[in-house]
């Protein structure tokens, strides 16, 4: 498969529902919190956290595939995803030049939005990339430590909202974006849970040290309770301490659906996982589908409460 469709896959398309979430519902925050948004802007941090997310996506599937996880993974009869290198057929020198064309694309993003806002988006944008890169290359390889986890739940969550929201308002002095992006973050803390679940072999055979592997199939499930914990107490809050509207306490209904496509990480047992592996697989497509749905009831209710009064 080649030509700009195998490019367009390459970037795994379905995870950079990540920096959308993110980044609108920063932009949504900036908009209930003073009533103006800039969709220019908007579009712009939407743009450049794209790029990131998909370079970082490229950069990382060259180096599994350089250490041999990726095929001992595929050989195992598992599969989650396309790979850009062993299932598009792109060249594995092309996939790292092009994640890191990215990643240049997204500082030159940061760039243009530190010229409207400040210095401190600037230097928020580097440190995000410097991560991004991090995450799976020489010498921090943070993926490959045990680190990976929670550095991109907090870079990705977190971090994305607090941005989003100060390139809105003008300023980063505003520090409560941070505790309402938590639910953003711990959806991908789970989907990573998810996917070192399903490589824990492959991550074994070549020494990758992911989270699964350094906490075990015990600790791992008690690592899943604790994020759902976490994204939901997060959610009410925010909601209690007026970051976002009472209405907004409606996507507590979402903890059923949430700790359903954990069934088989909440099970505890490796050869349990590898028995649901194609349930497990649903991370993909599940937190995805339910982080949009919060997004939407977050959206709702601070328009709700804005435009109608509503609480």
């Amino acid at each position: 498969m080649g030509g700009l469709r195998a490019w367009l896959l390459s970037f795994s398309p379905v995870t950079l529902t990540s920096a959308f979430s993110s980044v609108t519902l920063g932009a949504a925050l900036a908009w209930y919190a003073t009533g103006r948004l800039d969709w220019g802007t908007y579009l712009l941090t939407l743009g450049g956290l794209l790029a990131a997310q998909a370079g970082v996506n490229l950069v990382h599937d060259y180096d599994d595939y350089a250490t041999g996880v990726d095929s001992i993974y595929r050989s195992s009869g598992f599969s989650h995803r396309l790979h850009p290198i062993l299932d598009l057929g792109l060249s594995p020198s092309s996939v790292r030049a092009a994640g890191y064309a990215l990643l240049a694309a997204a500082l030159a993003a940061a760039v243009a939005l530190a010229a409207i806002v400040g210095l401190p988006v600037l230097i928020l944008g580097a440190i995000g990339l410097f991560l991004g890169a991090a995450y799976s290359e020489p010498p921090l390889r943070l993926h490959y430590r045990g680190l990976g986890e929670v550095v991109a739940a907090l870079a990705m969550g977190p971090l994305v909202v607090w941005g989003s929201y100060g390139v809105q308002v003008g300023s980063l002095g505003r520090l409560y974006p941070l505790l309402v992006g938590v639910p953003n973050g711990a959806f991908v803390f789970l989907i990573l849970l998810g996917s070192g679940a399903l490589e824990v072999e492959a991550s074994r055979a070549v020494g990758k040290l992911t989270m699964v592997l350094l906490l075990g199939m015990g600790g791992t499930r008690r690592a899943a309770l604790a994020a759902v914990a976490v994204m939901y107490a997060a959610l009410a809050a925010s909601a209690l301490l007026g970051y976002l509207p009472i209405l907004s306490l409606a996507a507590l209904a979402l903890v059923p659906w949430t700790l359903r496509l954990l069934g088989p990480i909440l099970s505890g047992s490796e050869e349990e996982v590898r028995r649901r592996w194609r349930e497990l697989r649903a991370l993909w497509a599940g937190p995805f589908s339910v982080r949009l749905v919060m997004l939407a009831i977050l959206i709702a209710s601070m328009a709700a409460s804005r435009l109608l009064g509503l609480p």
